[in-house]
């Protein structure tokens, strides 16, 4: 099988960076949480258990997309200390709610769409019901 190329690599990242932020802003919603806490609830989504997959966070990649949708408001970083060390904990704004509810009416329009669920049962080779 042919190896991935730089271009097809840029495809994947660009992917895996969009479900990210997603599963960030609605990690967040969830309640007040810090960076590391972030990244390990991450973990959960993105432990296939292989080293070759293009979706996994890392705080290389999570750290930059905490720091933009704070500067975009969608989520704002409050400094607190904990065990005599300064945490940033993370907390959805109103604009991040705005989004968050858009990227909810989004996923149910994918659910109720015959193409998005043709395309998702082609993808993964699963019905899906």
């Amino acid at each position: 099988m042919k190896e991935l190329n730089e271009s097809h690599i840029k495809i994947l990242k660009h992917f895996s960076n969009g479900i990210t932020h997603n599963l960030i802003l609605w990690i967040i919603s969830k309640g007040s949480i810090h960076g590391y806490g972030i990244m390990k609830k991450l973990d959960d989504f993105f432990d296939f258990g292989n080293d070759n997959c293009e979706l996994k966070s890392s705080s290389s990649k999570v750290y930059p997309i905490l720091r933009k949708m704070e500067s975009n408001g969608l989520i704002l970083g409050e400094w607190q200390t904990v065990n005599n060390k300064r945490v940033k904990y993370y907390s959805i704004t109103e604009d991040g709610e705005i989004v968050l509810n858009h990227i909810k009416s989004n996923m149910i329009n994918v659910l109720e769409n015959p193409s998005w669920l043709s395309f998702i049962e082609d993808m993964t080779g699963r019905k899906v019901k």
